[in-house]
């Protein structure tokens, strides 16, 4: 990385708390920061690889697919695409943090160009690659670095990409440990069906339903989520239906309907629901985050 951009990222200024930053002409990057924040998440995944930054406080990193672990200044958080998880703050506690969020077909090809291998990234609903928690100062500082460079407004869009690249090739990239999750066998020959189902944002399956239409029973649908998305059935489609929404909602399809395209009872409950997976209201959700570009 050249001498030049270094100290633009060295004189970068902090930003204000709690915000988002997106670009149309970025699509694949959106990122956020929040400051002093008691705010608690449901179990929730994302389709998007992501990467997390604590920045100051304390937080417990929760996953099906991984042990508990409590993260704290200087941790960075790597969550692949579709891995339940969780990071809330210890009770009683606040805690200031960083979350960029990455299309996952633009990570993988990126990471083709390095290692040419994309099996690693090859699933339509099911995780396949394990978290990971990186205690590594260099690699914090990088990524508050390119943080800031992405909500600067003075940084033109060209040098905003040109630092996602070169940060995410040059230092990220090499440093993670992409470890396979291991594949249950679990009635597995039901799972690309399963996951078509439920990401069908037309219904919303009940077990009944879903034990019918698989000739299995409700005990067996339940765990073959659990196994294979970190959650159950009902939770996964909730979970399914919020991501949907935060697309249509940067978009600028109305809160109103978004709440009635998606199924929800009313605006109330989506409000409730929405803020509850994202740590936002849907309103709050689409002013920060409406594409700019």
């Amino acid at each position: 990385m050249n001498s030049l951009f270094q100290n633009q990222l060295k004189m970068m200024p902090e930003g204000p708390a709690a915000e988002f930053w997106n670009d149309r002409r970025m699509p694949y990057v959106e990122t956020r920061r929040a400051c002093q924040s008691r705010v608690c998440y449901k179990a929730h995944s994302h389709p998007t690889f992501s990467i997390g930054a604590v920045d100051s406080g304390q937080s417990v990193f929760s996953s099906f697919f991984a042990q508990p672990r409590r993260i704290e200044a200087g941790a960075l958080v790597v969550i692949p695409a579709h891995v339940e998880h969780a990071c809330n703050p210890l009770p009683n506690g606040e805690w200031s943090y960083q979350m960029m969020h990455f299309d996952a077909s633009w990570i993988a090809q990126l990471f083709s160009e390095l290692s040419g291998d994309l099996s690693a990234f090859q699933s339509e609903f099911v995780p396949c690659i394990a978290p990971q928690v990186i205690q590594n100062i260099d690699l914090y500082h990088s990524f508050s670095a390119l943080n800031r460079v992405l909500f600067d407004p003075e940084i033109p869009i060209g040098l905003k990409e040109q630092a996602v690249v070169e940060v995410l090739t040059e230092i990220f990239l090499p440093e993670f440990e992409f470890k396979l999750l291991k594949k249950s066998a679990y009635f597995n020959q039901h799972i690309a069906r399963l996951g078509r189902c439920l990401n069908d944002s037309a219904r919303l399956w009940s077990l009944q339903d879903l034990s019918q239409e698989f000739g299995i029973s409700r005990y067996a649908i339940i765990r073959l989520c659990k196994n294979n998305f970190g959650l159950t059935p009902h939770a996964y489609q909730i979970n399914q239906k919020v991501n949907q929404a935060r697309q249509m909602l940067k978009h600028g399809v109305s809160v109103l309907q978004a709440a009635h395209d998606l199924g929800f009872a009313d605006q109330s409950h989506f409000h409730h629901v929405f803020k509850m997976h994202a740590g936002i209201s849907p309103k709050q959700y689409q002013q920060q985050c409406f594409l700019r570009g």
